[in-house]
């Protein structure tokens, strides 16, 4: 069996019939890419803060996975009216099994909005809203190239300075957290990648799972099974 890979879940309401219940999910699009680079994808549920660590309990590698945006509490801000579509108990719970896969030293890819969670998991800010950067219509082409850092990891997955990527955000790091690094922005500033412990935790702004018929992105999560 390859390595187990778990993906972080999010819950939505389904009805059948007359009756709707919660139910956990992620994008086909993360177990696709997970798939396609070797791994065995493991769909992580929302629990209690306190037992995330013991989700990981098995998982060789740990996907963050997109979403709506990291409700302002949880780094002490005030919204923005642009701010919507929060889900305070995801936050806590995906906040939670960041800091314990950090603490384990679990390879991450954070995706997106689990960019901005790593980043406030180590009590970094974010801009609650930016112009330009989500356009749907191309999910799955290149809307803009980010400059990469030369001497970090990620160049080093990428094999280039420069990539092109799809964006489908709104919100990003503002203030890095304690042991963030920076290592990509856009051509306007907007941070667009994070390293943590040397890359062993890996933010991207873009969606490669969006972008895994392309060499250079599903690299991002073949880099994760060999963490």
């Amino acid at each position: 069996m390859g390595r187990l890979v778990g993906i972080s879940a999010h819950t939505v309401m389904v009805t059948d019939g007359a009756i709707g219940t919660f139910h956990h999910v992620v994008s086909a699009a993360y177990v696709k890419a997970v798939r396609k680079a070797g791994g065995v994808p493991v769909l992580l549920p929302i629990v209690e803060p306190d037992d995330a660590g013991d989700l990981l309990e098995g998982i060789d590698a740990l996907v963050v996975t997109g979403g709506g945006d990291v409700d302002p509490d949880s780094y002490d801000a005030e919204p923005d009216p642009l701010t919507t579509n929060v889900d305070p108990k995801r936050d806590e719970h995906d906040i939670a099994l960041v800091r314990a896969a950090l603490d384990r030293d679990v390879p991450t890819l954070a995706i997106c909005r689990g960019s901005q969670i790593l980043n406030v998991a180590l009590g970094g800010t974010l801009v609650q809203h930016i112009d330009g950067h989500f356009d749907l219509d191309r999910y799955n082409e290149s809307v803009h190239e980010v400059e990469v850092d030369g001497s970090s990891s990620l160049a080093k997955i990428l094999d280039a300075k420069i990539a092109q990527v799809n964006t489908l955000h709104h919100q990003a790091t503002a203030e890095p957290g304690r042991d963030v690094r920076v290592v990509a922005r856009a051509p306007d500033g907007t941070v667009e990648a994070l390293e943590v412990n040397g890359g062993r935790a890996l933010g991207v702004q873009w969606h490669p799972e969006l972008l895994r018929h392309r060499p250079e992105h599903l690299a991002l999560f073949r880099a994760l099974l060999e963490g």
